[in-house]
């Protein structure tokens, strides 16, 4: 015979629902979770959300800036309503994410975009509405919203409203990492980008700019053959082919670079082939059918063709291939594309450059040279050995480069702050400045006169509840035994931690050093919480120089580096170190860009004092007298000569 049903109390019935809840939200989170692909993670939350709360309907929402945009829509005239968008604080999804709070409403759509949007004639028409907010940390990611429900008596109640809060809590949580890991990749990309255009606009030689274009593109994504063409009246020729450092015009290889440069050049506008094997478009067929056996026995089964285009008109083509199909995403194709324009401005300015006219410098230097050669031979011979000469003295004569120090100061190493463990009275203060102390050391005494008394008091406790047990155990009373045992306990582990904190009394150094603290003995009688500092030590045989570095001079600074310094007490006696930090954050100083570094030096003796200020410099590789009279100049020439360039 059939058991009979099991009755559940209702009681039991909230609470089996309640977990059945949080199994779903666990799972579901799981799953948001698993993904970090922002475009695949959409749909998933969205059909997850419609699903668990059984909606015939709805929206979501992501937040760009002060305002909510809809990216998915499903329900009366859906397809207007997905791209719109709604200013955060303003309309129905607009105030649930400024409000950051559930809202239900058991009437007609409150959304005035939706409902401005909302067909009416159509069976869709929203009788109840239900959204959240995606709140991750604090920030508003974005907004869900629910229509009509199918399930039940077909009105979204409490049970629905938290399983919506609880997906739009995980799903918050899912969608913030997709954001954060796209923010660091497309800044990943825009570094990228700005390695390359440093690269193509270093140079104004038209061969080296292709050369690099098509080489360092294989940073940016992966193929395995590329090329660069340029148009010329009547013809299209391959200038640079990836991983070669010579074109052969003969190669058939090369020859059909060209003839897909031509035409993807001809057509103006980039051109991207998922899969040769499964052309869809007729630009896609018209292009298998005229170039895909070649490709076919190369293994080619992807392409991506971009015209090098400025305003004046066409330059040429970049060609890149690969044997996997689609092998470029969508933000690779935008970051090629950014890549075209670069390099055509680029080629611009090469193919300008060439222009110029050079008769007149050219004119010039004929004659100086036919005025030096009119010098009699002796003259000439001792002219070309002074500098000869000099050259030699110019460029081999190296030695250390040093880099100026600013604001330099001497601190201890390391500087710490003894802090008591527990609130008290300072009793006694144990050292005096200039003190040395090793670790572990009594550096004060505290009185806290509660915490003992407390401590006493919970003996007394303890004491009591184990004659309560003996004596119930006497009598046989097992229950009064064990909560009297249980009670010791409890009292026994208290007294631990009581005891622990008036050890704690006694306030040492955690690591050896020097009492830095002036009169530290004055500090007697003095009241301090937990966590306040009591002295302050550290260590004097070696100490540590903070200054600042201009950031021209970051380039050739490193650490390791030898460190040399006087300080006015002693203006005849040169301390050594090394250079041991140097900041990745600017420090405010006084309008010039300045960079925070440190140097550990030696003070065996203790004559470096803390604070005292020091003169530094810092040594770094020898460099020749050339090099530093061109430095200088070099890089103004260099940044005028960047700021000049479109």
């Amino acid at each position: 015979m059939p058991e009979d049903p099991v009755v559940l109390t209702p009681p039991e019935r909230e609470m089996r629902e309640e977990l059945e809840r949080l199994r779903l939200l666990h799972s579901i989170s799981l799953d948001f979770n698993s993904s970090l692909d922002i475009d695949e993670l959409l749909p998933k939350v969205f059909d997850t959300v419609l699903s668990a709360v059984g909606a015939q309907g709805g929206s979501l929402w992501i937040a760009e800036g002060e305002e909510l945009r809809c990216h998915l829509a499903l329900g009366a005239s859906s397809q207007k309503l997905v791209g719109t968008t709604v200013a955060v604080g303003t309309g129905f999804v607009g105030d649930v994410a400024r409000k950051q709070r559930t809202t239900m409403v058991t009437q007609a759509m409150q959304d005035p975009r939706f409902e401005q949007r909302l067909d009416r004639s159509s069976s869709m028409i929203a009788t109840t509405v239900m959204a959240t907010a995606m709140v991750a940390k604090g920030v508003t990611v974005g907004a869900i919203q629910v229509i009509n429900k199918v399930t039940g008596v077909g009105i979204f109640d409490d049970r629905d409203r938290e399983i919506l809060e609880g997906l739009a809590a995980a799903a918050a949580i899912a969608l913030r990492n997709a954001q954060l890991l796209s923010a660091e990749r497309r800044a990943r990309d825009l570094a990228l980008l700005l390695e390359i255009s440093r690269e193509i606009t270093s140079t104004l030689d038209l061969d080296r700019v292709l050369q690099t274009v098509v080489n360092l593109a294989a940073k940016a994504f992966s193929f395995d053959r590329g090329a660069v063409a340029m148009m010329h009246p009547g013809r299209w020729e391959v200038r640079a082919v990836a991983g070669q450092d010579e074109v052969n015009p003969k190669d058939p290889e090369v020859q059909g670079f060209a003839e897909r440069a031509q035409w993807a050049g001809v057509r103006g506008e980039t051109f991207y082939v998922e899969d040769l094997q499964a052309a869809g478009s007729e630009a896609e067929t018209a292009f298998t059918s005229a170039f895909g056996s070649p490709l076919k026995e190369a293994g080619i089964r992807s392409v991506l063709y971009l015209p090098l285009r400025d305003e004046e008109g066409l330059l040429g083509s970049l060609v890149f291939e690969s044997h996997e199909p689609a092998f470029v995403s969508a933000p690779q194709r935008e970051m090629a594309e950014i890549l075209a324009n670069q390099t055509a401005v680029a080629l611009r300015n090469a193919q300008l450059y060439h222009q110029v006219p050079m008769a007149d410098t050219i004119g010039a230097l004929a004659a100086k040279k036919r005025a030096f050669m009119a010098l009699p031979r002796r003259r000439k011979q001792l002219y070309l050995a002074i500098a000869l000469l000099t050259i030699l003295g110019l460029t081999l004569l190296r030695w250390p480069y040093r880099i100026a120090a600013h604001d330099a100061q001497v601190r201890a190493f390391p500087l710490t702050e003894v802090r008591a463990m527990v609130p008290g009275v300072i009793e006694r203060v144990l050292v005096r400045e200039g003190d040395q102390v090793a670790q572990g050391a009594p550096v004060a005494r505290l009185r806290n006169l509660e915490l003992e008394a407390t401590r006493a008091g919970r003996m007394a406790e303890a004491a009591t509840a184990e004659r309560s047990a003996a004596l119930a155990a006497s009598r046989g009373d097992a229950a009064e035994e064990r909560s009297q045992r249980a009670r010791l306990e409890n009292l026994t582990a208290e007294i631990a931690l009581l005891t622990e904190d008036i050890n704690a009394l006694d306030v040492r150094a955690p690591n050896s050093g020097v009492v830095l603290t002036p009169r530290v003995e004055e500090r007697t009688g003095l009241r301090i919480n937990a966590g306040d500092p009591v002295v302050t030590i550290g260590r004097t045989d070696t100490v540590t120089i903070e200054f600042t570095i201009d950031q021209r001079d970051l380039e050739v600074l490193q650490t390791g580096q030898p460190v040399r310094l006087r300080v006015d007490a002693l203006p005849d006696r040169t301390f050594e170190g090394n250079l041991i930090f140097l900041g990745q954050l600017p420090v405010d100083s006084a309008g010039q860009v300045r960079f925070p570094a440190r140097a550990a030096v030696a003070n065996p003796a203790g004559l470096l004092r803390t604070g005292m200020a020091a003169h530094a410099r810092v040594l770094t590789q020898p460099m020749s007298i050339l090099g530093r009279v061109v430095r200088g100049p070099a890089r103004w020439i260099r940044l005028a000569w960047w700021r000049l360039m479109p």
